[in-house]
């Protein structure tokens, strides 16, 4: 995977990740309407930062994040005034998504690296997510805990988590060091 780059989204890449968006969570999850263009367009685009892995000139991951509330997790939390309780800078990472051929390589690792990287720098000291819950175990490896029950959108159900930056795990912490 010599041609693998990962980088902040340019404005060259916004069709790309809308497709890489529809392929994952209309087409493969099911959360969203299929559309007949492949696209879909985040409503929290505007408001979120994206941050994509690039294999031979083509856009084969992302994963997003913002600072902005209200945070879309807020709608699976029973009472979202719990991120009031949070470590300060709280930042909400959203649609980790990669192409299935890549899928369990270091695409992942990189990805999260560059955003890891980006929002340390920016001043987070907690991320929350909604993890698919078949990715519970992936994220729960990462140091996330729950915030409260799995919730379902579309055919999908999704866990409100939380990781204190503070707290990550050693080997996730060596590894954006060194990668």
């Amino acid at each position: 995977m010599l041609n693998l780059r990962f980088h902040a989204a340019r404005p060259g890449d916004v069709e790309s990740i809308r497709r890489l968006n529809h392929s994952a969570f209309a087409a493969e999850l099911g959360q969203h309407a299929t559309t007949a263009d492949g696209l879909l367009v985040d409503a929290r685009e505007a408001t979120s930062r994206y941050f994509v892995a690039v294999y031979e000139n083509r856009v084969v991951g992302m994963v997003c994040a913002s600072f902005e509330r209200p945070f879309s997790v807020e709608s699976r939390l029973a009472d979202a005034a719990i991120l009031d309780t949070l470590p300060r800078r709280v930042c909400e990472v959203r649609l980790l998504t990669i192409e299935k051929e890549h899928r369990n390589t270091l695409v992942i690792a990189g990805l999260l690296t560059c955003m890891f990287r980006c929002i340390v720098k920016d001043g987070a000291a907690c991320v929350v997510i909604s993890g698919v819950t078949t990715r519970v175990p992936m994220y729960e490896r990462m140091g996330f805990r729950a915030l409260g029950p799995a919730v379902p959108q579309g055919n999908a159900a999704f866990v409100p988590m939380v990781l204190s930056l503070a707290d990550l795990p050693p080997q996730i912490r060596r590894g954006i060091q060194r990668f």
